[in-house]
């Protein structure tokens, strides 16, 4: 077949096809139109409801910053005011309404913030609790290694060496050398070990951080440590 008969033919093929759709348009045409309108209107409410969901967002930025300023005025206060209960209240308060919210970062750091004032006022179990809240949800953060780091500070305070060492250890597993807690787990590992007996464990450990963090002031006790064992 020569250039000329393919070119007709396949003018021909795309004159069909556009017949049939002409015709399926002009015989369904209040179909095709109302297909439209959905698929516009689904479009303007999807592109309102982020509107409205990215406002809402950073109103609770605004709002996280201002409860972490309140929450480090509150933690400056003098404890004796008589004010002083009333303003906790409050912060406790509005925290533990954002931290409902959803899983977004404020909500998470209103999580976290309340977590900070159970340990200040020395209810571990309730801050731990928060902690962990925090770290569940937000394992990938920085706010999920600190959370880690201060459930098992928490679960010191209340004389529970073993499940310390289980989120020290948790800690060191998860996130390796990469983040700011990584020390102190070390250091708290470590500590743990030594308390339980299995000072060659301890000493391997003190030197693991000894040799990965030299600069730590973690780093410093621990060589301190290997010294005396």
């Amino acid at each position: 077949m020569s250039d000329k008969k393919k070119d007709k033919a396949e003018l021909t093929k795309t004159q069909q096809v556009e017949g049939k759709l002409n015709a399926f348009l002009g015989n369904n045409r209040k179909i095709v139109l109302a297909f439209c309108i959905v698929v516009i209107l689904v479009i303007a409410i999807v592109a309102i409801a982020s509107s409205v969901n990215n406002s809402i967002l950073n109103k609770q930025f605004d709002q996280i910053d201002q409860l972490s300023t309140t929450y480090s005025e509150i933690q400056a206060a003098d404890k004796d005011a008589a004010d002083y209960q009333q303003k906790v209240d409050d912060l406790v308060a509005q925290l533990t309404e954002l931290a409902s919210k959803n899983k977004k970062y404020p909500a998470l750091k209103a999580q976290y913030l309340l977590g900070m004032q159970s340990f200040d006022e020395k209810d571990y179990q309730k801050a731990m609790d928060s902690f962990l809240s925090v770290y569940t949800n937000a394992s990938d953060s920085y706010l999920g290694s600190l959370s880690l780091s201060n459930a098992a500070t928490c679960a010191e305070n209340m004389n529970n060496d073993a499940l310390a060492l289980e989120y020290y250890t948790k800690l060191i597993d998860q996130y390796g050398n990469n983040v700011a807690e990584s020390p102190k787990a070390l250091f708290g590992q470590a500590r743990l070990q030594e308390k339980s007996g299995n000072v060659e464990l301890a000493k391997a450990t003190f030197q693991q951080l000894a040799d990965q963090f030299p600069s730590s002031e973690f780093a410093k006790l621990a060589r301190n440590k290997l010294v005396l064992l």
